[in-house]
């Protein structure tokens, strides 16, 4: 009798680890991916901040290179990220209430607000996790930022 039981057990550890173990690849999936998504997200974030921040500086606003020179900057900062998924948008406003839409591809005069913003298209790269999530994930980042006075503001 005690040997019967034995071997009714024998096989429980191979089971229990059967059905344990892809309910904890899938989790070391969604970490991974979840890692991947969050790192994306950061990158785009500070990439527009770094814009935003040599737009309010005025550099180039004199050689006409203003726009061009931020969103190289803009780009500088999305290196790890694939460029055609990346979009870059600069907007200023002429006061500092920043209401309606702005006024697009210009980063405004002394004192005046601007924003850069960067659309980023995540797309899951694990198959499990891929599956179970839309094809691609928009990530937002935008700062904006008064322009400096390099010059006396209106």
């Amino acid at each position: 009798m005690r040997n019967n039981r034995k071997n009714s057990r024998r096989g429980l550890a191979a089971v229990e680890t059967a059905l344990v173990l892809p309910i904890l690849f899938i989790l070391a999936m969604g970490v991974i991916e979840g890692g991947n998504a969050v790192y994306a997200w950061v990158t785009v974030q500070k990439a527009a901040q770094r814009g935003a921040h040599y737009a309010a500086t005025g550099r180039g606003a004199e050689t006409g290179t203003r726009l061009a020179d931020i969103i190289n900057t803009t780009q500088a900062g999305l290196t790890t990220l694939d460029p055609a998924k990346v979009i870059i948008s600069v907007r200023s406003w002429p006061d500092l209430s920043a209401t309606g839409d702005g006024i697009d591809n210009d980063a405004g005069a002394p004192c005046q607000l601007a924003e850069v913003a960067v659309l980023y298209n995540y797309e899951p790269f694990t198959p499990l996790v891929a599956s179970l999530l839309p094809d691609s994930i928009p990530l937002r980042g935008y700062d904006r930022k008064v322009n400096e006075p390099w010059k006396p503001c209106d």
